[in-house]
């Protein structure tokens, strides 16, 4: 018997759950698989809270047992019911995400049904969201709102000792009604724990040629956790909070030697939801990693206005070779309005970091969203045009989403644009497969058919396209 559980639940048939992307709210992808579970083979990240969370139960002497039932590409129902029945937990910690998140209350009802008396704690950001729904329909003791790292172990200690007043940062049900209770020790500092627990992890499922064009074993760092800044369509301050915390550079370098020495770690991706925020522990961690030269490639995310020539040279030298920039939509416009609201604006400096990256030897990603509030088939040309001159080595293409917690979110309920939210389908939130609501100036159907074309456009000129038609009719003849 095991008193703790934490555990990462199955991905819903036909999906492959993401569960740390997008702030935690999660992103998914179309599968073929009809049970639940999770297909391999993708780039895909473990949900770092609970490896924060683990070790600090280590630290408190609580005894706990990791189950991650996305590794295997099946999920073995009879299983999990047995796993329950022998070991009888008192406590279950886990994870709700809008792509699944019917699929996750299913399956944390049946435990409770399997072990009465179960005791859920629930983290993660779209817990938060709906913790009315969850306290109130009894699927969960605990909502967390923030600090999870550092106070689950805490409020799972409170629970183990029958003090319900102990507990903090969390919203429970008392008296029939929902109530928030205070934070009193908050999440400060990364360092709290020495080496989070990334023994729990099965490494095989972190590999990938996803990067860098070799094999490697990867595993996700933070230097720093947070966002401040307002961009309307982001769920990064919502999920990750809007205070910045930092581990030590000193420690995310020894992390780092620990994951590759114990490990075989070849490839890290930091987390940090913008990895140049602060400069001076941008530096810090860079000048650690230069001088441990542990020979470990690394791929991180930050802001074009955060960042010179001096910092990516200063990267590269560090181990980067590849940088994730925010661009949202290159419509000067949409760009000023919505993408960037609170940076410079300027999509010219934002072509001169992509420029400098490149020159430097790195790989420059941009991440792109169609389908925002304004869009319209200008925006899309202005898009495509500023792409296919600037050439970014590669472009992620998503459709906006409405997130809960993000203040287009709230602009678009005030205005009746959600139209009825409790009849939202957020399952469909976070799938990369359709959009999920029109434009002001587009239909649903016309922002699929804009994702499409900027996703050719951006790669090939007019003059490509018809060249390729007309090889294309060449070997038709041929043949």
């Amino acid at each position: 018997m095991t008193g703790i559980l934490i555990v990462q639940l199955p991905s819903p048939p036909r999906q492959n759950v993401f569960r740390e992307w997008s702030g935690g709210m999660g992103t998914a992808l179309d599968s073929a698989r009809e049970s639940a579970g999770h297909d391999r083979g993708f780039y895909d990240i473990p949900y770092s809270a609970y490896l924060y969370i683990a070790r600090d139960l280590q630290q408190r002497g609580l005894a706990f047992r990791y189950y991650d039932f996305q590794a295997a590409r099946d999920f073995d129902h009879a299983a999990f019911d047995s796993m329950l029945l022998d070991q009888q937990p008192k406590i279950l910690i886990t994870q709700l995400n809008l792509p699944s998140f019917e699929h996750d209350i299913e399956l944390v009802v049946r435990a409770r049904r399997i072990v009465p008396g179960l005791k859920v704690i629930v983290v993660g950001a779209a817990g938060k969201w709906f913790r009315q729904r969850i306290l109130c329909a009894g699927v969960a003791d605990v909502v967390m709102e923030g600090s999870e790292e550092l106070l689950v172990s805490a409020n799972t200690a409170a629970l183990l000792a029958q003090r319900p007043d102990d507990l903090q940062g969390c919203s429970v049900r008392r008296d029939q009604a929902v109530i928030s209770l205070p934070t009193r020790t908050p999440l400060t500092t990364l360092d709290f724990v020495d080496f989070p627990a990334y023994e729990l992890l099965d490494f095989s499922r972190y590999e990938s040629d996803h990067y860098f064009g070799g094999r490697y074993r990867y595993a996700t760092v933070f230097t720093s956790k947070g966002c401040p800044y307002r961009c309307g369509y982001c769920p990064y301050p919502y999920g990750f909070g809007n205070r910045l915390i930092y581990r030590s550079p000193a420690l995310v370098g020894a992390d780092i030697a620990r994951l590759k020495a114990e490990f075989a770690v070849g490839q890290i991706l930091f987390r940090d939801q913008v990895f140049t925020i602060n400069p001076k522990h941008a530096r810090a961690v860079c000048e650690e990693l230069i001088r441990r030269d542990l020979g470990v490639v690394w791929l991180c995310e930050t802001r074009y206005d955060l960042i010179d020539q001096d910092m990516i040279d200063l990267m590269w030298r560090a181990g980067c070779r590849e940088i994730h920039y925010g661009l949202e939509s290159a419509d000067e416009t949409l760009f000023a309005a919505t993408a960037k609201s609170d940076g410079p604006k300027s999509l010219a400096l934002f072509e001169q970091v992509i420029g400098w990256t490149k020159a430097r030897g790195m790989r420059a990603h941009v991440h792109l969203i169609v389908g925002m509030p304004d869009e319209s088939r200008r925006s899309v040309r202005n898009t495509s045009a500023w792409l296919r001159r600037v050439q970014p080595d590669s472009v992620q293409i998503g459709y906006f989403m409405p997130y809960p917690g993000t203040p287009l979110f709230e602009e678009l309920r005030a205005s009746g644009e959600l139209g009825d939210v409790e009849a939202i389908a957020w399952g469909s939130l976070g799938a990369f497969s359709n959009p999920v609501i029109r434009t002001r100036h587009l239909s649903i159907e016309q922002v699929r058919k804009a994702r499409h074309r900027i996703s050719v456009d951006w790669r090939y000129t007019l003059a490509d396209r018809l060249i390729n038609r007309l090889r294309r009719a060449a070997g038709m003849l041929i043949r």
